[in-house]
């Protein structure tokens, strides 16, 4: 098949190629939050012991952030579609094991495994829409409903947890994985036909890999020590992860076989793109983990109702989808990017003075006003971190912006684990600090309308 005839198919299915890989990417979100509102019933069942709980979660999320660089320079070599169907599969027999788990080492193994076939699966997804949507207008509002898909799907997950758990029993919420996979493993390979096979001049080490993917662990593992209060544990892993990090740029640098292409980092742009997301990121996660509490403690919600209670969240980020699709063709995407982070601290502002108020009425605004935003922001690093790559590194930058996604939900929970103090009830100094992450972040986005090349 010639490259235009590949690249004459690939088009004709572009949106339906879109449609199965925002279908896994909902369906990973949903895991990510159904998993967490199942642990009660998942340690009365399996018999898991306080202290060896989050490692249900932890294993997952370790897995996940660690080798999400290296996964995506998987893809580049082997192919996207490959490795995306590889790791759905993957990703899909985790889930069956978790669901038929006996123990709790069998529960944790799978996790972990299932963390793996995230990784390959996630930066693909980026990479696909990368590769399958050339005209930058097209690409930008893929881009807008890729971020719309996997907020509402953590939203979503939620509700979900809540509802398997109290009507069925807490494996369905990984036996539902199973429908999702089998869909997307019968209509990607179809659809994707063309997509290039990938390329085997793509030279992956093994030095680069491992001490990348200890450090984000390392540095992911650290910052959820100071949610969870344990500050010696975070000192010590991020000492490990700057070590760790020090040795890896020193590979990349003197090493033959580096794993992030040099010119990738180049770009003050796709920095400051990255760095934004960070902070974007860390102000989603904080907002959410503190709202959370503050629904179910202050204000009497039990799980379904808090998770129903983001309804205004969801409308708002739905309207976002709809003006951003509208926008992106006129407006540059670093605009749109520090508008949209001022939206975040303004919503994240209303949220402060409904905490103050004490009534969920008080919230709505908030809530509308900071999902508009963030699901603005979010599909708009992701754009302008693989703005101007290439094909063959698609992957890779893919797995650079879920990595900065993942570090910054690390980073969120940690600034919210701080402020909110040891009764955690201080609700609206921790979402004053999700605030300042959104500040900080307009600040950096400001770096990243240097380069004009980033807008299309």
């Amino acid at each position: 098949m010639t490259e235009a005839a590949t690249t004459s198919a690939v088009l004709a299915h572009r949106w339906k190629i879109l449609g199965v890989v925002c279908l896994v990417q909902f369906m990973l979100m949903v895991d990510d939050t159904v998993v967490n509102v199942a642990l009660p019933s998942i340690q009365s069942d399996l018999g898991f012991a306080p202290a060896s709980l989050p490692w249900v979660v932890n294993a997952y999320i370790l897995a996940f952030g660690g080798l999400l660089v290296a996964a995506g320079r998987v893809g580049d070599r082997v192919g996207l579609v490959r490795t995306f169907v590889a790791g759905t599969a993957v990703f899909a027999l985790a889930s069956l094991v978790c669901g038929v788990a006996q123990e709790p080492w069998q529960l944790v193994a799978a996790r972990f495994v299932q963390g793996i076939g995230s990784a390959l699966v996630s930066p693909t997804v980026l990479g696909l829409i990368t590769v399958v949507f050339r005209d930058p207008g097209e690409r930008g509002r893929a881009f807008g409903i890729w971020g719309g898909v996997a907020v509402t799907g953590g939203l979503s997950g939620v509700v979900l947890g809540g509802l398997i758990t109290g009507l069925l029993e807490w494996r369905w919420v990984f036996f539902i994985n199973l429908p999702v996979a089998g869909v997307a493993l019968v209509l990607l390979p179809v659809l994707a036909r063309g997509v290039a096979a990938g390329r085997r001049s793509v030279r992956i080490g093994l030095v680069g890999p491992v001490l990348l993917t200890g450090a984000v662990a390392a540095t992911v593992y650290g910052l959820l020590g100071f949610a969870d209060g344990a500050v010696g544990r975070s000192v010590g892993f991020l000492g490990l992860a700057a070590v760790l990090f020090v040795g890896f740029f020193v590979s990349e640098k003197r090493g033959s076989v580096p794993l992030v292409p040099a010119g990738l980092l180049g770009s003050g742009a796709r920095v400051a793109a990255l760095v934004a997301g960070v902070l974007a990121t860390g102000a989603l996660f904080g907002t959410f983990f503190t709202l959370t509490l503050q629904l179910q403690r202050s204000l009497g919600f039990g799980p379904v109702l808090a998770g129903l209670a983001y309804m205004p969240f969801a409308v708002g980020s739905f309207v976002s989808i709809k003006v951003g699709a509208a926008l992106g063709a006129r407006v540059l995407p670093q605009r749109l990017l520090l508008l949209g982070l001022v939206v975040v601290a303004v919503g994240g502002l209303l949220l402060v003075w409904g905490v103050v108020v004490g009534s969920y009425l008080a919230l709505v605004p908030g809530l509308v006003v900071f999902g508009f935003g963030i699901s603005s922001v979010l599909p708009v690093t992701a754009q302008l971190a693989v703005a101007g790559v290439g094909a063959g590194d698609a992957g890779v930058a893919g797995g650079l912006v879920t990595s900065a996604q993942q570090l910054g939900g690390a980073v969120g929970l940690a600034v919210a684990g701080v402020l909110l103090g040891g009764g955690g009830e201080r609700h609206s100094a921790a979402l004053v600090g999700a605030v300042v992450l959104a500040v900080v972040g307009a600040g950096v986005s400001l770096r990243a309308r240097g380069e004009s090349a980033l807008g299309g």
